[in-house]
This record gives C-alpha cells, sequence and structure tokens, in this order.
C-alpha cells in the first residue's frame, strides 16, 4: 500500500475520531464528567459517514484482506459482556522479545483480570462479566499488509487488525476467519500487543503509549423473508487495543510486566465503555469550539487527540500522570495504580491494573442521584490508631511499648470485606521485617530500643485488591525523664542555715517533660509555700534536727516516671546555735540585746569547754542556756523560738564527741 493510501487511510481514522469531538457541539448538549452518548444520531452519523468515505476512497470493498459490506452503520455501545482475545504481532513473542512479558504470562493477565472483580463497577455502564477467548501470533493470511517491525502507522495496524479478524475469502463473513482469530461480534475486543522493536509513528510513547479504537469487518446473518432463511451480510464494528511493548520500562522483569498489564488494563475497560471512541459512555465536550472548515477541524482535533481524549475517558480521568487540564468539563482525578491479587503463580499472584472513574455505585445508572464519584477499583483502606498513652508533639507521634496500637480496615465500598491485614514496624533506616498477615483488627505493641520507628500497614480485600502499603511514623519511648537534684546535697547541714532548692529535669529526645514534682519528706509543700527550684528554706524555723528526704519526680507527656531522691541531715554545732540567738534575735524573737548577749555568752563558754574535750563542763553550759530559755520562754523569748533552740542545745549535750 502506498504512503499516500496510508495517509488517506489515516485520515480516515481520524476522521471518524474526530467527528466524535465535534458531534457534540452541534447537539449542544450540557456535559457531564461522562456523557451517554449511545443513540445520538448525530454523532452515528457523524461517525458512519466519516468511516464510509474513507472505505470508498481506500478501496476496501475490492480488497480480499479488508473487504467490508457497505454501507457500514457506525452505533454507539459498550461490550455488555466483553470477549478479550489478545492477538501478538510476532509469530515468536517470546524469542523475539526476552526482556518482555512471555505471551503465557499476558495470557494469565488477561485470564486472571476477565474472572476478577475489576469490570464490577463498569456495570453502571453496562459492562459485565468478561471473558478471555484465547490468543494467536500474527497470520501469514494477512502479512502482505503487515507493519514492518521497527515502526508502524495506525493506519498500517488498522488494516492489519481488520485483515487478521475477517479474511475468510471467497465470501467474507460466511465463515469464521481463516486466520483462527474468532469472529466478530458486539462483543468482541481484540488486545493487540506490539513487539518491543515496533513503535508508533503517529504517537510514540509520549503521546499514546497504548490506545484503542474501532474497525468494521464482514459478517452475515440470517433473515427470514417469507418464512425462508436468508443470509443478509452487513458490516460488523468491533473494538480494539493496541500496547505497544516497547513504551514499556523499568529496572526489572516485574516492573516492565506491571507497565503493559496497567497499560493494557487501561485500555480495556476503555474499549468496553466506548468500543466505538466517542459513542459509549465518553466525555465529548472538551472540544468545543468549532471554527473553519471540516478539513481544518480534522487536522486541528488530531494534532490534540492525546489531550483531547485524556480529559474524559474513564481510565484517563483517572490516570496518574494525566495530560488533561485540571478544570470542567472532565476534572482529573490522578490516581494510582492498582495491584490486584490473582491465583496465578507465573504472575507472582498478584497483577497491575490501571483505576477507571466511576460516576455511581456498581449496578446503578450514572444518573443515579447519589454518584460514588472516586476511581475504581475500590481499593480497601487501613487506619492506624495509637492508644494511651500517646502525644503528638513537633518531632512526631511518641508512643511507648505499652502503647496499643490497632489496625483496623474498610473495604473502600466495595462490599466485599476484609480479608486480612498486613502489617509491620522496624526503626527507621532499618532493614524492615516481613509482614505479619491476619484478620483485622489488628492489636500489637511496638518494642525495641528508643527511637522513631516505621509501621507498614495495607489491607487485602475479598474481592483480591490490594491497598498500596502505607507508613505511618512513630517515636517509641520508653525512658523516664531524669532529674538531677543539686540543693539538698546528701551532706550534713548545720540547722541554722539557710537551703535554697536547685534541681531540673529532662526528657532528652524522649516526648518532653509533662510535670515536675518536687517533695519534701514526702509533702509537696513547706511551711505554706512551693518547693520549686530556687526556692529557699529556713532549715532553722522549718525543719526539724535529723534526717529528711528531698524527691523529685519527673513524668514524660507518654507517663514515663523518673523519680531521684537525695536523703541529707540537719545537725547542730557550736557555732550553729550561736547563729540561732542572732537570728532569732534579728527577726524579734529574742525581745532585747542583753538576754541574746547572755545567752551567748553561756554559748561561746560552752563551746570553749567542747572544744578542750571538756564535755561534762560543757553540758553544765548548755543546761543553763536551756534553764534561761525555760525561764524566758512566752517572755523574753519566743516561745517556739526557745523550744528551736533548746532542742538545738540538747542536741550538743547528746552529741559531744
Amino acid at each position: 500500500m502506498s504512503n499516500d493510501r496510508f495517509r488517506r487511510l489515516r485520515l480516515f481514522a481520524i476522521g471518524a475520531l474526530c467527528a466524535t469531538m465535534i458531534a457534540p457541539t452541534l447537539a449542544d448538549t450540557p456535559p457531564r464528567l461522562l456523557d451517554d452518548n449511545r443513540g445520538d444520531d448525530v454523532l452515528a452519523a457523524a461517525e458512519s459517514a466519516a468511516f464510509n468515505t474513507a472505505v470508498i476512497l481506500l478501496g476496501f470493498p475490492a480488497n480480499p484482506f479488508v473487504s467490508p459490506y457497505l454501507p457500514i452503520d457506525v452505533k454507539g455501545r459498550v461490550l455488555g459482556h466483553p470477549k478479550i482475545h489478545n492477538i501478538y504481532l510476532d509469530d515468536d513473542w517470546d524469542a523475539h522479545n526476552p526482556d518482555a512479558p512471555t505471551s503465557a504470562q499476558i495470557d494469565a493477565f488477561t485470564r486472571a483480570l476477565a474472572s476478577s472483580h475489576y469490570l464490577d463497577a463498569a456495570a453502571q455502564y453496562g459492562v459485565h462479566q468478561a471473558e478471555f477467548t484465547g490468543s494467536h501470533g500474527r497470520s501469514i493470511l494477512c502479512a502482505p499488509i503487515q507493519p514492518a517491525f521497527d515502526h508502524a502507522e495506525l493506519a498500517e495496524l488498522n488494516a492489519w487488525i481488520t485483515c487478521e479478524v475477517s479474511f475468510s475469502p471467497p465470501v467474507p463473513g460466511l465463515i469464521p476467519p481463516l486466520t483462527g482469530v474468532p469472529q466478530t461480534n458486539d462483543d468482541s475486543l481484540y488486545v493487540v500487543y506490539l513487539p518491543r522493536s515496533m513503535d508508533i509513528v503517529d504517537g510514540g510513547c509520549d503521546q499514546l503509549s497504548a490506545m484503542h479504537f474501532f474497525g468494521a469487518a464482514p459478517n452475515f446473518k440470517f433473515d427470514s423473508v417469507l418464512g425462508v432463511p436468508v443470509p443478509t451480510f452487513f458490516s460488523q464494528t468491533f473494538a480494539y487495543a493496541l500496547v505497544p511493548s516497547r513504551c514499556a520500562s523499568g529496572a526489572s522483569a516485574q516492573d516492565i510486566r506491571d507497565r503493559i498489564t496497567e497499560a493494557a488494563s487501561h485500555e480495556i475497560i476503555e474499549a468496553a465503555t466506548d468500543p466505538i471512541v466517542g459513542t459509549g459512555w465518553i466525555n465529548n465536550s472538551v472540544v468545543t469550539d468549532v471554527h473553519g472548515g471540516l478539513v481544518s477541524e480534522i487536522f486541528h482535533a488530531f494534532a490534540n487527540i492525546p489531550l483531547d481524549l485524556r480529559a474524559g475517558e474513564v481510565a484517563d480521568i483517572c490516570e496518574l500522570n494525566a495530560q488533561a487540564p485540571p478544570g470542567p468539563p472532565a476534572f482529573p482525578h490522578p490516581t494510582a495504580a492498582v495491584p490486584l491479587l490473582v491465583d496465578d503463580p507465573s504472575l507472582n499472584n498478584r497483577i497491575m491494573v490501571a483505576p477507571y472513574w466511576s460516576g455511581a455505585d456498581a449496578e446503578a445508572h450514572v444518573n443515579d442521584p447519589t454518584p460514588f464519584n472516586a476511581c475504581v477499583p475500590l481499593l480497601p483502606k487501613t487506619t492506624v490508631t495509637f492508644g494511651t498513652p500517646t502525644f503528638t508533639g513537633g518531632a512526631g507521634q511518641f508512643i511507648t511499648s505499652g502503647t496499643p496500637v490497632t489496625i483496623d480496615a474498610t473495604d473502600g465500598g466495595s462490599n466485599t470485606g476484609i480479608a486480612a491485614v498486613s502489617y509491620r514496624f522496624y526503626p527507621a533506616g532499618s532493614t524492615p521485617p516481613a509482614f505479619t498477615t491476619q484478620p483485622p483488627p489488628v492489636q500489637f505493641a511496638v518494642t525495641g530500643a528508643d527511637g522513631p520507628y516505621v509501621i507498614e500497614t495495607f489491607a487485602t480485600g475479598n474481592n483480591g485488591l490490594v491497598e498500596v502499603a502505607h507508613q505511618v511514623g512513630a517515636i517509641l519511648d520508653n525512658t523516664a525523664p531524669i532529674s538531677t537534684i543539686v540543693t539538698p546535697a546528701a551532706t550534713q547541714y548545720a540547722h541554722s542555715t539557710t537551703l535554697t532548692l536547685a534541681f531540673s529535669t529532662t526528657d532528652g529526645a524522649g516526648s518532653g517533660v509533662a510535670t515536675e514534682t518536687a517533695s519534701l519528706d514526702g509533702a509537696t509543700t513547706l511551711g505554706g509555700h512551693g518547693l520549686a527550684s530556687g526556692q529557699a528554706i529556713n532549715l532553722l524555723t522549718e525543719l526539724s534536727l535529723g534526717s529528711h528526704s528531698f524527691s523529685v519526680e519527673g513524668v514524660d507527656r507518654v507517663t514515663n516516671d523518673g523519680v531521684a531522691s537525695v536523703l541529707f541531715t540537719i545537725i547542730v554545732t557550736p557555732e550553729s546555735i550561736k547563729d540561732d540567738v542572732n537570728q532569732f534575735l534579728a527577726a524579734g524573737l529574742i525581745k532585747n540585746e542583753g538576754m541574746a548577749k547572755s545567752l551567748l555568752a553561756k554559748l561561746s563558754s560552752a563551746a570553749d569547754a567542747r572544744s578542750r574535750g571538756q564535755c561534762g563542763t560543757a553540758s553544765n553550759k548548755y543546761e543553763a542556756f536551756v534553764n534561761e530559755l525555760q525561764a524566758q520562754g512566752g517572755k523574753g523569748v519566743d516561745a517556739r523560738a526557745a523550744a528551736i533552740m533548746i532542742a538545738d542545745a540538747q542536741f550538743l549535750i547528746a552529741n559531744c564527741p
């Protein structure tokens, strides 16, 4: 076929496709996110006119490879029960494409997809359970029009696919295709996998990494004429998808397979919902500015095919890297590819599929007054809940090994339930362990050394869909705050001393100090005041002689409790008891200086005797000091002050070296 004829066929394909974009402006209907274009006579007429004109110009009726019957009636529909058949444009796929999935793996993917719940939500568009009808390599019968291996135009591919599904001379359509590919019908969907060496010239991997379109193949049916069955010949439109394996790249065979299956599922769901592009469920209101003649509009639209179609088809709305403008009539909803569990070890028991738009609950019409408005398949979703104790601060979520961590899951709205929840936790930056899997809800505790941890979770639904594993961070804090007591120290203090409390509490890299509580001999107050760091304590008037305990308790924000304690002793020395007299005189508790001098004279005399080791003499002097205080108690000396000094003197009498 000449290059000119290829260009004309290309123009035919574009003309048919562009009619789908232009017709809605003629109908002038308000756009919905997805419009049902089935039964749109204007659109069907535009499609049919473009298609028939191209067929006549290219001489298809006279071509034994792609001979159709005229006129070809192009009407909108969906594939009620898609019959998916794989075709490989290669006679030895596995040998010629060693870094691509094998044909057996691609067939296994298609079989698994057809039998899964992937199409459940498409019921709202009239698409129900699919069927995999097998696969074929290229046929020698269609070799004369087969595209070159290094590149192919859409026109060439259209002609070759039409041959593969329709070559059955001498009467086209009268018998099944001699290529072995199943005969076309309203549910036929042929997925064509192009070898790694082949590129689609019209788009390339940067614009059309995969696509779907339609063709027409000869067919016939029996009509009753006067009670006699008479064959009626017509052209059956069919849907096909092109998956250029060259567009799939990745660091591993799994990566490449994931990209191919994602692209294939993307086109399968779109071909099922709008097998004749633009005449099923699709937003056709993107191109609303008709200007110039039909030919100029065709070329203008052709230049924008990747943009226009990405704005409205069911999978394009949800494409993660959609090129559609972020606005009406179809707002993009970027959604990551979905891993789907399957029972096939050759696929590592999972396939990656493309999400697609759901405007209503599955099994409901798209005009349902309570639309779902989400991308499907509906993935299960896990939630991680931290019990108590827990604290959220600037550094993150703090927990302890006593904090219950609960993981629960919902099926995301699929109403199939949750099969299992998988989880694991590990110190940030370390090698993750294997996942633990069990039915929800799951409860566990994070154990190990303090520090940041990663908690990973995902859920598996009863429909085989697997949530993409996601992470939650937590900081394990099992360490109590540390309190440091400077004053009082573990020593002896003279009774006349004024002690200034000095202590602090820190929590290091933990959740932070929530409370700091000081106590003296078990009490948190003394003499009507608290025991904060910096508080001065007059030991003479506020504490008795003997041993005392001072403690500081620090509690962090996740209830880790730490206590530091100090034991100290209050004693009396010959000099400190003199300070007693001076302090009480200054405080006005000894009424006159004469009384104070008399008391100090006795204490000095006792101290001299004590220093010479004359404990008996010292004791007599201290007894005289006591007698004077007893005589003046409540008179020349405040009674409480007198009692304190008497106790201090008796301490010296009892503790003479």
